[in-house]
């Protein structure tokens, strides 16, 4: 038996019926590449079952403690029963990327049954109008409770389901792992009462912790010469949630990704995501004209702490960035100054300090009072009225190089991430990658982005004004190579332009932005999913 910890803890008892705490991905899978040129369900079911012992996460289950005094514990699921946990379903037709989206945002506005192994599987035949994905195809839909793990280890779990030939070897099982005994009443109060009448030391060692780390906080923010904003911004992202949901998804070559972060090369790949999903939620918000008129949007960025030898084991290890992400900076290369600058400052203290933090936080107090704070948040929807965030913004590494992936035989096309919205934060962001390209997949609540179409386009529109920045940039510095070249050689060569600094220049004004260039860049293509779902 393995307990959960309260971070854990957390996601179970914040659950309502209007927020799922559910994490997954979407996998489309080419069906016509398999072997016989058809994937049968009983042939998945099979492929499956093989599967799931490689890791003994598939089959545990949660176990209350006696009255809920204590953390609940994960155990073997005797009545274990592969059929409940994996379903078969056919989209309508056309079978397209709207069709597919509808039934991800219905599937991901309903909870997972916790009495069971919390996981469940679609497998969803029929998509015969999706763009780069042959006709009679099929995906997989993948959802866990995110009390059972976190986007890092959620997908490790996921590649637990992979091979990488399509030549399975049906009836092979390694690694079988042994099922344990149901502890007995009796049992599980043996293991709670030692915990309760320790919870005391737990507290004045947790309560230490918190001191110190609190006093590394505030050193850290006395010492920031240029503090940021330290107060959210109530939009239209932050309200009380409904049980309805919408999805959307949007395609980065990582190419394109390379060319923008060129532009300001101290910048990851990371900033330079965050900065075009900045653009696009200011274009989205200044389309509603609910643009703050002062401050930015705040993101929180989780950030893992899985070491490699725990990526199979499951629950949460992160910690958390919150940084402001720009949108109330017009000027492209100036957000991009500023989120780099706020995200070298945010990633140690997340690591350093926040993590002891809040784990510590959570020890401080006992299970059962956690959970009794935890039920009146969702039942006054406090972080509707006094928001923490206004979105997430989570990049989980994906399926490295180009060697390709198979479920059953058919090759993974590609993955796209789900990450669960709630109250006070209608919309988040998963970005996961696969092979040559970066995906990322929208989820919100219904009633705060009811045209997702839009709001995908608005990520288009800002992937574009930054891959026109990039071919300014590139023409500009062709440009000094050719004069270089034409020039003597005992001259000096001309000083390389730069992209201003972010500590050394404000934001651009509107009239201060850089003309554009003659020479257009050329869009690269792009896929979309987008959908409202019908409740």
């Amino acid at each position: 038996m393995k307990q959960l910890t309260p971070m854990d803890s957390h996601f179970f008892y914040f659950e309502t019926p209007n927020q799922p705490m559910v994490i997954g991905s979407l996998w489309l899978c080419d069906q016509s590449a398999a072997p016989n040129g058809i994937v049968r369900h009983k042939e998945i079911l099979q492929y499956i079952g093989d599967r799931l012992n490689t890791t003994p996460m598939f089959r545990r289950r949660l176990a209350q403690a006696p009255l809920r005094l204590d953390d609940p514990y994960w155990l073997e699921d005797e009545s274990f029963d592969l059929e409940y946990h994996v379903r078969h379903v056919g989209l309508p037709q056309p079978g397209d990327w709207r069709q597919l989206c509808i039934f991800t945002a219905r599937t991901m506005s309903r909870t997972i049954d916790m009495d069971r192994a919390p996981w469940e599987i679609y497998i969803i035949e029929g998509l015969n109008n999706v763009k780069g994905v042959p006709p009679n195809s099929f995906a997989v839909l993948i959802r866990f409770h995110h009390a059972y793990v976190d986007g890092k280890s959620s997908l490790e779990l996921s590649t637990a389901l992979m091979e990488e030939t399509p030549n399975h070897e049906f009836g092979r099982r390694d690694n079988v792992e042994y099922v344990e005994r149901l502890p007995t009443p009796l049992e599980m109060w043996a293991r709670t009462t030692p915990r309760m009448i320790s919870q005391s030391l737990r507290s004045l060692k947790a309560g230490l912790t918190v001191a110190q780390k609190s006093v590394q906080l505030l050193s850290h923010l006395r010492s920031d010469a240029r503090p940021e904003q330290r107060r959210v911004p109530q939009t239209i992202f932050n309200t009380a949630v409904s049980p309805h949901r919408s999805y959307g998804g949007h395609v980065w070559q990582l190419g394109e990704l390379k060319r923008i972060r060129q532009i300001y090369p101290s910048a990851s790949l990371n900033d330079v995501i965050i900065c075009v999903i900045a653009g696009g939620m200011r274009r989205y918000l200044i389309k509603h004209n609910k643009l703050p008129v002062e401050g930015s949007l705040v993101s929180m960025c989780p950030v893992s702490l899985r070491a490699e030898e725990a990526k199979k084991d499951g629950g949460n290890l992160i910690s958390a960035m919150y940084i402001a992400i720009g949108t109330d900076i017009e000027d492209p290369l100036a957000r991009l100054e500023a989120v780099n600058r706020r995200t070298k400052r945010g990633i140690p203290l997340a690591k350093d300090v926040l993590y002891g933090l809040s784990n510590s936080a959570g020890e401080l107090v006992p299970p059962y009072m956690r959970s009794l704070a935890t039920w009146a948040q969702t039942k006054t929807r406090f972080y509707s009225k006094f928001p923490l965030i206004n979105t997430i913004i989570t990049n989980v590494p994906g399926i490295p190089g180009k060697i390709t992936r198979y479920f059953a035989g058919a090759p993974i096309v590609s993955i796209f991430p789900l990450v669960p919205v709630s109250d006070g934060m209608g919309i988040s962001h998963g970005i996961t990658g696969i092979y040559e390209n970066l995906n990322l997949g929208v989820l919100a609540d219904r009633k705060v982005v009811p045209d997702m179409d839009f709001y995908i386009g608005c990520i288009e529109a800002s992937t574009q004004e930054y891959l026109k920045l990039a071919a300014q940039f590139e023409a500009s510095q062709a440009e000094q190579a050719q004069t270089q070249s034409s020039e003597p050689e005992n001259l000096p060569a001309p000083a390389a332009v730069e992209p201003a600094s972010a500590t050394t220049e404000p934001a651009r004004t509107e009239a201060e932005q850089p003309k554009p260039a003659a020479k257009r860049s050329r869009k690269s293509p792009t896929n979309k999913a987008t959908i409202e779902s019908r409740g």
